[in-house]
């Protein structure tokens, strides 16, 4: 009876140890697991937000979902006129620009011989557009051209202004998780990734602020001139001092042109030479001679 008693509580003392020892390991693969864990969260939240990013940019959004409260109108407008007195249309106009909250932008003036004109660029508030056209073609004496054209920028407006908002958000998730990161590389990859998304956001932001520039102010691109005297003929030609003047060049030019021409003909005029001192080498000479030399009779 003894011996069974001693077995059973040996058995008994090493039915304990193993079940101490499963708990340790146990418990050690739990910690395990949860550093490892931790050292992922980083890697796993960077993950998260791609996807975030994705599908925040990457939703969808119709065209009934795009609502803008305020239509989005950029105009231009295109105008030529006749005026009757240029200085004074000049100075109205820049006066009507002003008063209507405007300023004159690119101007370009050319006088030619019957036609002085010029070419303004005048950018004005969207509100004052219709007015501003009215009050320039009231100026002219008469209206050559007219053209105004209307593009409609609210659909990209709200575009831009919805992709702006969800990068905006993406670049909040991004933020959070450099916080949280513990690794270099999980840092560097964030910060490259807000970089992107920085630049991205940036872009969109300068073209709304171009389309809010083009809406806010109207763009009319106007042509003026003033007709001169029709009837003012040049004269048929030069006057008499310019006559004389023009004489005296030629017949200076006529002069060289001879001399010129002479010097052409030198292998001539060296025959002329020699055939001239033959001559008067053998005919000449002699009969002078005999003629000095002869005593008259007495």
């Amino acid at each position: 009876m003894k011996k069974v008693l001693v077995v059973f509580v040996i058995s008994l003392l090493f039915s304990c140890g193993n079940r101490s020892a499963e708990t340790e390991s146990t418990a050690y693969d739990m910690a395990a697991s949860e550093a490892k864990d931790e050292s992922a969260g980083a890697s796993d939240g960077l993950t998260a937000a791609n996807a975030s990013s994705e599908n925040t940019e990457f939703k969808d959004q119709t065209k009934s979902d795009l609502t803008v409260s305020a239509p989005k109108l950029i105009k231009n407008g295109y105008l030529t006129i006749e005026v009757e007195n240029y200085k004074e249309s000049r100075k109205k106009i820049k006066d009507l620009v002003i008063k209507n909250g405007g300023y004159l932008g690119n101007e370009s003036e050319t006088n030619e011989t019957y036609r002085i004109s010029n070419e303004l660029t005048i950018r004005i508030p969207a509100s004052a557009f219709d007015q501003m056209m009215e009050g320039l073609m009231a100026e002219g004496i008469k209206t050559d051209s007219k053209r105004i054209e209307v593009q409609d920028v609210g659909e990209e407006y709200a575009d831009l202004t919805a992709r702006i908002e969800a990068k905006k958000s993406v670049e909040k998730r991004y933020l959070e998780i450099l916080n949280k990161a513990n690794k270099i590389s999980d840092i560097l990859e964030v910060e490259e990734k807000l970089r992107v998304i920085r630049e991205e956001t940036e872009a969109a932001q300068g073209r709304v602020k171009y389309l809010e520039s083009q809406v806010s102010m109207s763009t009319i691109n106007l042509s003026l001139y003033k007709t001169l005297d029709t009837h003012y003929t040049p004269p048929s030609g030069p006057g008499f001092f310019a006559r004389i003047w023009k004489g005296l060049v030629e017949g200076w030019e006529s002069v060289l042109s001879f001399i010129v021409g002479v010097s052409y003909l030198w292998p001539l005029w060296l025959v002329v030479i020699i055939v001239w001192f033959w001559f008067r080498k053998r005919h000449i000479w002699p009969f002078r001679k005999n003629q000095v030399t002869k005593i008259p009779n007495s």
